[in-house]
């Protein structure tokens, strides 16, 4: 039987979107798979070895939450871009993908820098865009 590691990144902060039915539903379909998931949460400040990672998962979060976990995510830039080069997965909902950008600039003005993996920032708008 195979083994998947995820991590999940920041469940308590990153979980706006019922992101922990993400991380069940993963659990289910390795079940039908034959495959054990094992889901290790991380938490802000915590180490964490990301070669033992298979799939880091970051849910969505709020301006707020938002706020909360770049600076740690700031801490593990280094890390996470040498994980990525070696070719480290990432499930990046909501929040957390405007994180992987240059930067997140809230409806009120106020920016939160990203990690800058990936090319591109966002803007909130008045309009929420939410729904299908």
């Amino acid at each position: 039987m195979s083994t998947i590691n995820i991590f999940h990144l920041y469940p308590e902060h990153l979980n706006l979107y019922g992101d922990r039915g993400n991380i069940l539903a993963l659990v289910r379909r390795g079940e039908w798979h034959n495959i054990t998931v094992n889901v290790h949460p991380v938490h802000p400040g915590e180490a964490v070895d990301l070669d033992r990672c298979d799939l880091l998962f970051m849910g969505g979060g709020q301006d707020l939450e938002q706020r909360l976990v770049a600076q740690d995510l700031q801490s593990r830039l280094s890390e996470l871009t040498r994980a990525i080069e070696k070719g480290l997965v990432i499930l990046a909902i909501c929040g957390s993908y405007q994180l992987l950008g240059r930067q997140y600039i809230t409806s009120q003005g106020e920016s939160i820098p990203g990690l800058g993996l990936l090319d591109f920032y966002t803007e909130g708008g008045s309009k929420r865009m939410i729904g299908n």
